[in-house]
Parts: C-alpha cells; structure tokens; sequence
C-alpha cells in the first residue's frame, strides 16, 4: 500500500543521514548477525474452543538478519525476520470445520530503530516496527483474542529528548499505529491511531527519578466499532540500586467514544515493577540471572465491535543459568478482563457483564552449544475461565526450538 512505500522510503531517509554525520569514524562498530530459528510446537486446544478442542502442530522456519552501526553519538538497528508457518491436524478434521493448514502462511518482522545525540543535551530518534502476522497479541499488549486472522501492524515514532541541566529531561514521541486485516475484508475492521506522548521527568540522582507522564491518542476504526479519544495522565517514581530496581505510579484514563449511544469509561490505572538481576554482561546482553515482578492495570485499546475491558495483570518472570551451559526460564502470568459492555444473558434472562480471568504458566530449558547456538523446549499451560457460556478454554503446549545467531562484525 501506498503508506507502507512512504514509510520505507522515509526510513531508507533517515538511515542515510544517520550515516551522515559518523561515517568513517575509527569508534564505530558494526554488527551483521545472521539467525535462523526451526521449531516445533504441539497445542492441545490450537484454536482455544470450549467444546472441541483440536491438537495441532506448527513448524516453523524463521530466518533472518540482524545489522547495526553504533559511535558514541549515533545508534542504528535494523532487524528483520521472515515468519514460515506451516499448521498440521493430528487427528481427522471435524466435519464442517476447516482443516489446521488452512492457516499456513509467511509473516515478517521488520524493526527499525535509529537514534542520534545532535548536542550534548539534545536527543533525536525513530522507531519503526513492522508485524504481518497471525498472533493477535500484537495488535494490544492486554489482548487475549483466540482470533487468528492475518494481519499487519505497523508502528511508526519518531521522538525526542532534552536534558534541561542534570535534573530535568523532557520526552515528547509521535505514534502512528495502523492495523489491517489481509483476509476476510469487511469482517475485521482495520483501524489507525495516532498518539502524542509527553514525559517531564525530574531526576533526583543518576539511580532515581520522577516521571509525569501524559498522552493522548485517536483510534479510528473503519466500520462500526465507535472511533474514541483516550487522554491518560501518570505519575511514576523509579529507582536503581547495586541489584535491584522498581518502578512505581499511577493515574486516570479516560475514553470518549464518538458513538452517543456509548457511555463514555474512565479507570484510576496503576503500573508496579521490580526487578533484580546479577551478571549482565553488557547492556544489550540481557542478565543471566534474574527475577521480575509486574502488575499493571488499565484498559485495552483494540476493541472490535465495541468490546472494552479493564485489565489488571499480574507477572512473574525469572531465569537461571546453571553450570554457564544450562539456562532456565518461568513465567506465570494471570489477568482478570471486565468487560465494560454486555455480551449475554444469564440463563434467568437478565444481563451479566462479562468477566475473564486467565492463567497461563510456561517453563524454558535451554541448552548453549556455544554463545551463538541455543536448543530449548518449553512447556505451558493456559486456561481462560470466564463467567459468560463460550468464553473458557484450556491450552497445553510443547515446543522445541533450535536458535542460531552470529554476529560476522564481533572482534
């Protein structure tokens, strides 16, 4: 389309004058990591039904390159992935019902990431991310759709940064998102948001800081599902010490729908997360050891046919390496969805607002070969009670995954 020809033309651009101004610097480093990841996956309930549960098995081939240019003023990351997905039914197809490979297809995975120091208090960046996929998650971080529709999602930002002195920076970012659905046209609705984000923060020393935060964003949707303005204002306190950092804060979202048949919804949300960590090796490298708890509460923002709901999440992730070879991962997860709009009735014929609450726990052991060739399987385990008919699911999966990455510019 003639936004995705725009968008990479712009970002051909940018990357030329990034270039510009650090070319030819003894400093700068290059990374050119080739990667490849094959996997196998089984899924006891793929398509997450409440009655007839179907196992099936995804393989998949992702290929990729990974190239960066780092100086001590200029920063540019360009990642892509193409996604091969191949689905196969373990058992006969139920009549009446499509087979699993219907839903073979070749997703990509562009990012772009590009920043620049113009003064020693002056910032400029942009990001750009590019998703064609099956996975709803993208479209919302609070989503847990069982619809597998193939998209694309793209995410487009530039921002800057000024430091006022030591103790002051301000932050303001552009985010235009558009989703559009590939198949299908004219039962899934594409839509477009365009967000302005705006962050004062005020540091009390190198390891602590006070942000205030406001945004203020407009999603439009192509058909019926009401367009809205969402404003939210947070305030947020972080803190760093030797091994372990938090961060803390709160506010008010409120969500105007152009639809007057609509009331509109507002929530106090909140976010929580502490983390501790030994033995990162580098900044880019993630740690080797570590824990982290997050909670957070607010509403989701894609929301077709009008389905809102106020999300309060619950988190804990943590990893291992043992014996330098062995690593480790769990996360356990629960989130309770309430629903701002009815979508049933209970059998005595009055209304009940839909309520989800949804437990997934997963565990990774991996195997490294060598720092650049990892083998791992996981197992996990999803289930989605909800108090309204047709809404619960449980999920058991497997998957085995080899991982290869190389970079060809380490010294």
């Amino acid at each position: 389309m003639d936004f995705t020809r725009k968008s990479l033309s712009l970002l051909l651009v940018v990357t030329f004058i990034f270039f510009l101004p650090v070319a030819g610097l003894a400093a700068s480093k290059f990374t050119i990591k080739p990667k490849v990841t094959a996997s196998w996956r089984m899924d006891t309930n793929f398509f997450k039904a409440e009655d007839i549960e179907r196992e099936v098995y995804t393989y998949a081939l992702q290929p990729g390159i990974e190239l960066g240019f780092r100086t001590a003023k200029s920063k540019i990351l360009v990642d892509y992935t193409l996604n091969i997905y191949r689905y196969h039914d373990r058992d006969p197809v139920p009549p009446g019902q499509q087979p699993a490979s219907d839903d073979d297809y070749n997703g990509h995975t562009l990012i772009f990431q590009a920043r620049h120091k113009l003064t020693d208090r002056l910032l400029i960046g942009l990001d750009n991310s590019h998703y064609r996929t099956r996975d709803p998650s993208q479209t919302d971080r609070f989503d847990d759709s069982v619809v597998r529709e193939k998209y694309f999602v793209n995410r487009f930002t530039p921002m800057l940064y000024y430091d006022f002195g030591e103790k002051f920076t301000l932050s303001l970012r552009y985010r235009n998102t558009i989703i559009e659905y590939l198949d299908d046209a004219g039962v899934y609705e594409d839509s477009t948001e365009d967000r302005g984000m705006f962050d004062l923060i005020y540091n009390f020393s190198r390891t602590a800081s006070f942000d205030f935060e406001y945004q203020h964003w407009r999603k439009d949707y192509d058909m019926v599902t009401s367009d809205y303005n969402s404003d939210q204002i947070n305030l947020i306190f972080r803190k760093e010490f030797k091994v372990v950092s938090f961060g803390v804060g709160g506010g008010y979202h409120e969500r105007d729908f152009d639809n007057p048949a609509l009331d509109d919804i507002d929530v106090w949300n909140y976010i929580i997360t502490v983390l501790a960590e030994r033995e990162r090796a580098d900044v880019d490298s993630p740690p080797r050891n570590y824990i982290r708890l997050t909670s957070e509460r607010n509403f989701n923002d894609q929301g077709l046919g009008d389905r809102y709901y106020i999300a309060t999440t619950f988190t804990v992730d943590a990893g291992r390496v043992f014996m330098e070879k062995i690593k480790v991962d769990i996360t356990a997860s629960y989130q309770k969805s309430e629903f701002e709009k009815t979508y049933g009735l209970t059998p005595e014929g009055t209304i009940e607002l839909r309520e989800d609450d949804t437990f997934h726990i997963s565990a990774d052991i991996g195997y490294m070969f060598t720092d650049w060739l990892t083998f791992t399987i996981t197992g996990g385990y999803k289930d989605r009670d909800s108090n309204l008919a047709g809404y619960d699911y449980l999920n058991k999966y497997f998957i085995a995954k080899l991982d290869f990455s190389y970079d060809l510019g380490k010294k």
